[in-house]
């Protein structure tokens, strides 16, 4: 800022000419005032002259404008900025700067359409030296904030032709996802990751990306290449990571990243062991679901009655009978029981023992019934054939 200051002053000087030497002293003096770092007093010296001539009033409201701008008195500097442009007088390179400023405070200020324009103007009527990175750069900033994603794409391309920036991928990558253009955004993924390696978000944007494209091998690999490139920092990444399998509708990758971590980065517990069983059966992995389930009821027996529940799911119904006396044994809420004593009429049937599912029916009465009393008036008539 003071340098560009500094240019503003000695711009300013050109139109001294048309001054009296009363006010060009002023204007000498604001600038000292300001070298002295007294930016009010600057401010305040300049801000009721009144130059009669268009050139010295032009150039005197946009060294006003950029000492309100550096004073974080935006709408200030905004009304000062804008006479000068307006004032038709500035030479090329001095109103291609001041359209610049224009367009900057406009941006802050959330006039994104208004500094939009300025900024496309710049880009197509400035001297070279001003069509830079960073032009572009607040070009797709002011298409990203009014939503035009189409729009952020090239103009974020032309920022990283000139100067490859973390901002400008980022808001390419996400132009790309909102447009569900996956091929692309995978694409700016790995320049993110060349940008800033070590940044873990962008390594679980590339995964989740691969998963939008189904290629699930592909996205096991980059959370493996980010593992053993030592990016996870702590338990929460490690369940994010599981997360973002079970997001995307992969509970049997889910299940096995969160088996390897068990006891490891994630702890051992009851829930997160049922967590990892949940996992096995929606993925309808039986028997690693019931060997979970089981695992989980050795640190929490309630587990057991799920464990159970698999069992009969997969149609494993004598190993599921043999966990009943284990059940029976349990202290369980009524809805828990009644599942059990369900379940196990069920797997009774299954294997062509009414006798016993009929109690099992008998037991689950109380706890419901309706659902009962269908199970047991036809497995009396089973009995009495």
């Amino acid at each position: 800022m003071r340098t560009l200051i500094l240019c503003l002053a000695l711009l300013a000087g050109t139109a001294q000419a048309a001054m009296s030497p009363i006010m060009a002293s002023k204007v000498q003096e604001a600038w000292n005032l300001y070298e002295q770092d007294q930016l009010a007093d600057a401010i305040a010296l300049l801000a009721p002259l009144e130059p009669r001539d268009a050139e010295a009033k032009a150039y005197v409201s946009r060294l006003l404008g950029s000492l309100y701008w550096a004073a974080e008195q935006p709408d200030k500097a905004l009304a000062q900025l804008e006479i000068a442009l307006n004032s038709g007088v500035l030479n090329e390179m001095t109103a291609a700067q001041t359209r610049r400023m224009v367009a900057d405070i406009q941006l802050m200020n959330e006039r994104f359409s208004d500094a939009l324009g300025h900024y496309q103007w710049l880009r197509d009527n400035a001297p070279a030296e001003l069509v830079t990175a960073d032009l572009h750069l607040r070009i797709a900033q002011s298409h990203f904030r009014l939503e035009q994603w189409a729009e952020v794409i090239p103009a974020a391309n032309a920022a990283v032709a000139l100067e490859p920036s973390v901002s400008a991928y980022q808001m390419m990558l996400s132009a790309h996802q909102q447009l569900n253009q996956w091929p692309q955004a995978l694409s700016v993924t790995a320049s993110l990751i060349e940008l800033e390696p070590n940044r873990l978000s962008w390594w679980r944007q590339r995964a989740s990306v691969q998963l939008r494209l189904e290629d699930q091998e592909a996205a096991l690999r980059t959370l493996a290449l980010a593992e053993q490139n030592g990016l996870l920092e702590g338990e929460g990444d490690y369940r994010s990571l599981v997360q973002l399998f079970a997001n995307r509708n992969l509970p049997e990758l889910a299940a096995r990243y969160l088996q390897t971590q068990l006891g490891k980065n994630l702890p051992d517990s009851a829930d997160d062991r049922a967590q990892l069983a949940r996992y096995w059966q929606m993925a309808r992995e039986w028997e690693a679901a019931q060997l979970a389930w089981g695992h989980a009821a050795e640190l929490e027996s309630r587990y057991r009655v799920n464990q159970f529940e698999v069992r009969v799911m997969a149609s494993e119904f004598g190993s599921a009978v043999r966990l009943l006396p284990q059940l029976d044994a349990l202290s369980l809420s009524d809805d828990e029981r009644l599942r059990v004593e369900m379940m196990a009429v069920r797997a009774f049937y299954q294997m062509g023992q009414y006798a016993e599912a009929l109690e099992r029916a008998e037991r689950a009465r109380p706890y419901d019934q309706e659902a009962a009393d269908p199970w047991m008036a036809f497995l009396q008539e089973k009995l009495a054939l």
